[in-house]
């Protein structure tokens, strides 16, 4: 079987399974027919590719205990540390502190970030990252907190900006991001997809 063969025969299943709904019924189900269609009246030779560019990902007994290292070797000086009250009490918060104390990195610990965020959890954390001059960030929890770090993140670096700025039509304004983000290295402490 052809590699155009197997891309359309993923398509088709994808498109057989996938959700029905308004919504997401037109992610694959108009995209099948068109590829099929193209192929068929195009040059024969041309394959389709995917490719899938993620983060690292380290997973491992210990991993934790190496974040200072990992922050010194991205050369950064004073890192932003996100979780939240209970978290603060378990041994990943201690194992991510002790790690940057131990490699002599600065950091600022934020750990009031709210279990399913609401905007004004969100604003107190964007005021929290604009108030703070750090060159990276870590958050230790689940969701809830890598969720809160990465909008704090966004809006370190676009200070002048409103809290809807970014949020899409019609609720905010949708506009792009223009500014690189600070790194931000993950700690889950919940188990999920990793989508």
């Amino acid at each position: 079987m052809s590699s155009r063969e197997v891309v359309r025969k993923l398509l088709q299943q994808v498109t057989q399974h996938s959700c029905k709904c308004p919504a997401h019924s037109q992610a694959f189900g108009s995209s099948v027919p068109a590829l099929r269609r193209k192929s068929e009246s195009t040059v024969a030779s041309k394959e389709y590719a995917f490719e899938l560019v993620t983060s690292t990902i380290r997973y491992g007994y210990g991993v934790t205990k190496e974040i200072g290292q990992d922050l010194v070797h991205m050369k950064a000086n004073h890192v932003a540390v996100f979780t939240d009250k209970n978290l603060m009490q378990l041994p990943p918060v201690s194992a991510v502190l002790d790690s940057l104390t131990h490699s002599k990195i600065q950091f600022t610990l934020f750990d009031k970030v709210q279990i399913e965020p609401s905007d004004q959890s969100f604003k107190e954390a964007i005021e929290f990252s604009r108030g703070t001059n750090f060159d990276a960030l870590v958050a230790v929890g689940g969701g809830s907190v890598m969720d809160t770090a990465k909008v704090a993140n966004l809006y370190s670096v676009h200070r002048n900006n409103d809290f809807l700025d970014f949020v899409n039509a019609p609720i905010g304004k949708g506009l792009p991001v223009t500014k690189s983000v600070s790194p931000l290295i993950c700690v889950p402490t919940t188990a999920g997809t990793g989508s």
